[in-house]
């Protein structure tokens, strides 16, 4: 007497075998198409972080040849400062000049070839080696500040 068993069908089994193999199939495709993309982009993210590093290298080497005290010299004689043997300053609170700041002479200007030129050079370099201590130093409102010299 035994029991006999029912026949299972055999085409939906084979059917549902098929799909979850055909889904498994299709998941690792995207994956790896996902993980492609990934790489192109990882790519051309590292290519434009070299590309920033470059460029802030450049921007780096153009500020210390900026910060050069040659480069800073020239752009202060093009600005019209003199170099000064002492230093002066002023104290924001009180207003006071502290120290007193005289400009050193200044570089023998090229000789010009025509004599109107020549005039106006020994003007332009008398005016430019009157010491600054010469000067009016003012504190706060334009009153004089107790340290400045009468001038």
């Amino acid at each position: 007497m035994g029991r006999q068993l029912a026949a299972v069908p055999k085409l939906p089994f084979a059917l549902l075998i098929g799909a979850i193999l055909t889904a498994g199939l299709v998941a690792l495709l995207l994956l790896h198409t996902m993980a492609a993309q990934d790489a192109f982009r990882l790519h051309d993210l590292q290519r434009q972080a070299g590309d920033l590093r470059d460029a802030e290298q450049q921007l780096a080497a153009d500020n210390q040849r900026l910060q050069a005290p040659e480069t800073l010299a020239a752009r202060a004689r093009a600005l019209g400062m003199v170099p000064t043997d002492g230093v002066a300053f002023v104290r924001l609170r009180s207003g006071r000049v502290v120290g007193v700041a005289h400009a050193t002479a200044p570089a023998p200007a090229p000789q010009p070839s025509s004599a109107p030129d020549a005039k106006k050079s020994k003007v332009t370099s008398d005016a430019a080696a009157q010491p600054s201590g010469t000067r009016k130093h003012h504190g706060r409102a334009g009153t004089p500040s107790p340290g400045a010299s009468p001038g």
